[in-house]
């Protein structure tokens, strides 16, 4: 992927770089902006993103870019997306976190939802614990048989500002495994709770993201049930092809318990080294694929970049003393980001 700076990025739209100044400053071209110590920006747009922008806006002039923004808006609805392994360890959150981060910088309207008791989401990018102020005071709330509304749920709704972009967080806390399978005992239909929950607020996104925990359970079967589409994440070893399969049970049951046809859509390899033995298994996941007609097989290199950025609570995209480095290991994201905002 080619990462161009202002200068040609001028010449590939055919404008002058005070014009395209411009519809960067206005976020009508999806770009990454990095400030220097002089209060001096540098603009980087990846090619994906020139693509994208010309794909979506079709605009000529700078005249002519007058109101697009909201041609950023999903015109098919609001769409569900969760990412999901039966095994810990793989990056799904990083993974999860990152995509959603990548849809807010095609300026797409988007809520993360963490439906893991470890609250790894929650912490991702805030930095911070959201005890008594997360997904699970929600639950508590519809177990008590009180009511819910549009204002109640955003008031758990957290906003992420970023230099790029920003993006909304209902976060989860350690309680909220135990609530969730206590919820058995409340309702008749307690896959469907999640689902209910999101309804109240998913006008007001393009895209909402869930993550949820590595294991089997309610809390998993909620945040399937409220999707549009699966998104698997794992990682080039021995037990992910096995993982796989297991997940891929475990799905055909919750469709059978729920009467849900379930699309998973795309597989993330993540942590990809170089060597023969990671061939050999991204081969083995890829025919698995095939087999289950998933139609997007990415691949992310190991770096210490990604968890450095994870440290330090910001997107891989706003890793700015990596930025060139950042955006190459962001591309698998970037473009499956870009694929779903195109269909939206």
């Amino acid at each position: 992927m080619e990462i161009f700076r202002l200068a040609k990025a001028s010449e590939i739209y055919n404008i002058s770089t005070k014009n395209l100044t411009e519809l960067l400053q206005l976020k009508l071209i999806p770009h990454i902006k990095k400030i220097s110590t002089s209060n001096r920006a540098s603009y980087y747009i990846p090619s994906a993103f020139v693509d994208y922008a010309k794909e979506v806006l079709n605009f000529e002039t700078l005249e002519d870019a007058t109101g697009k923004v909201e041609d950023f808006y999903n015109k098919n609805g609001t769409k569900i997306i969760t990412f999901s392994n039966l095994k810990g360890g793989v990056g799904k959150t990083s993974v999860a976190s990152n995509f959603a981060y990548s849809l807010a910088v095609l300026n797409k309207r988007v809520l993360l939802v963490d439906m893991d008791s470890q609250a790894n989401t929650s912490r991702y990018f805030a930095n911070q614990y959201f005890t008594g102020k997360s997904i699970k005071n929600i639950f508590d709330t519809l177990m008590r048989k009180e009511k819910i509304d549009n204002a109640f749920v955003h008031s758990h709704i957290h906003r992420l500002e970023f230099d790029n972009a920003s993006l909304d967080l209902l976060p989860s806390e350690l309680a909220l495994g135990r609530v969730v399978e206590f919820s058995r005992a409340v309702f008749t239909m307690p896959h469907k709770k999640l689902n209910d929950i999101l309804k109240y607020v998913k006008d007001d996104y393009d895209f909402i993201v869930i993550d949820t925990p590595p294991s089997t359970g309610l809390s998993l079967h909620m945040a399937i049930y409220a999707s549009d589409i699966m998104s698997i994440v794992t990682d080039a070893e021995d037990f992910s092809v096995n993982g796989l399969k297991e997940l891929a049970s475990e799905i055909e049951e919750i469709e059978e318990e729920t009467d849900r046809s379930i699309t998973v859509d795309s597989i993330f390899i993540n942590k990809v080294k170089n060597s023969k033995i990671h061939e050999v298994y991204i081969e083995a996941i890829a025919k698995l694929a095939i087999e289950q007609n998933i139609d997007n097989v990415f691949t992310i290199s190991d770096s210490t970049r990604i968890k450095e950025a994870q440290n330090l609570h910001i997107p891989m995209l706003e890793y700015k003393s990596e930025l060139d480095k950042g955006l190459v290991m962001s591309s698998s994201v970037m473009e499956y980001a870009i694929e779903k905002a195109l269909e939206g």
